[in-house]
């Protein structure tokens, strides 16, 4: 089942246009994600199907219709500062709020508690779900923020950077979590993230978004140098280490840059050494 298609789609924001021509499917109990550099419009992507940021071009159809705001259908987990404001809140009552949706303000309702309670079951998050999010680590935030976004069970899960400011471990665990929602609820995935490796064994397809364009496909339709050179209209090399992550080499963020600055390594010294330096300091 198709929960989520874009034909020929495109976004103008302020007069600019942010991306064009995007065509996509995507197929429910799957995970797509979404890279590309900072400003691509990754995040606007998401605001496009949820009904806030409208198409200036082409057509795109979220669970049979149209994207509207406040569809229960569709679920959204924010970058983790939008839940700064609310730290003094319990991870119980935060997620409670993504029950009361544009009823906010703590509405009584008998079935929110055992709504609420399911929710923090199925992220494992009861634990430390009656403590003060400001005490909670960045990773148990997290998790109560998956919480409050899968609270209704949607049919189509949005995730803006749930990995973000995450050290390894967490990330992980974040990622287990991602797979188990999928597995559990069989909802539509679709996960911003800035690094494919954490995600790429659990990801069925990725948007890659740059230069005002969106290529889509499995891994290695998209995530291969002849794509992205094209993509980014200069050359593109991937490494892949000896544990299997790629390291993308040319591209603008200085994560991507494996060059060590002041040295003249050969392309093969290089690419040895980031790979060696890479799978070590990720075990």
């Amino acid at each position: 089942m198709t929960v989520l298609s874009l034909r020929d789609a495109s976004v103008v924001l302020g007069g600019r246009q942010i991306w064009q021509g995007a065509t996509l499917d995507v197929e429910a109990g799957t995970i797509n994600v979404i890279l590309g550099p900072n400003g691509a419009g990754k995040s606007t992507l998401l605001k496009a199907v949820l009904g806030i940021v409208p198409l200036a071009a082409g057509e795109i159809e979220v669970l049979g219709a149209a994207p509207h705001r406040g569809d229960v259908r569709v679920g959204y987990m924010a970058q983790s500062r939008a839940a700064d404001q609310l730290a003094t809140l319990t991870g119980r009552d935060y997620v409670g709020l993504g029950y009361d949706g544009p009823h906010f303000g703590w509405r009584r309702d008998p079935a929110k508690s055992a709504t609420v309670q399911r929710a923090l079951e199925l992220t494992g998050t009861l634990s430390f779900a009656d403590r003060p999010l400001r005490t909670l680590s960045g990773g148990q935030r997290q998790r109560i923020a998956l919480a409050h976004a899968t609270v209704f069970r949607p049919q189509l899960l949005l995730l803006d950077e749930p990995l973000a400011g995450l050290d390894i471990a967490a990330q992980a665990e974040i990622v287990d979590l991602i797979n188990l929602v999928r597995v559990n609820t069989g909802a539509a995935l679709l996960v911003v993230a800035h690094d494919l490796n954490p995600l790429a064994t659990i990801t069925d397809q990725v948007l890659w978004i740059a230069r005002r364009q969106i290529r889509s496909g499995a891994i290695g339709d998209v995530v291969n140098e002849q794509t992205l050179s094209e993509l980014y209209g200069h050359p593109i090399e991937i490494v892949v280490t000896p544990r299997g992550r790629r390291v993308i080499v040319g591209l603008e963020e200085e994560f991507a840059h494996p060059h060590p600055h002041g040295h003249d390594h050969s392309h093969e010294d290089v690419h040895a050494h980031f790979a060696e330096v890479y799978d070590e300091v990720t075990k």
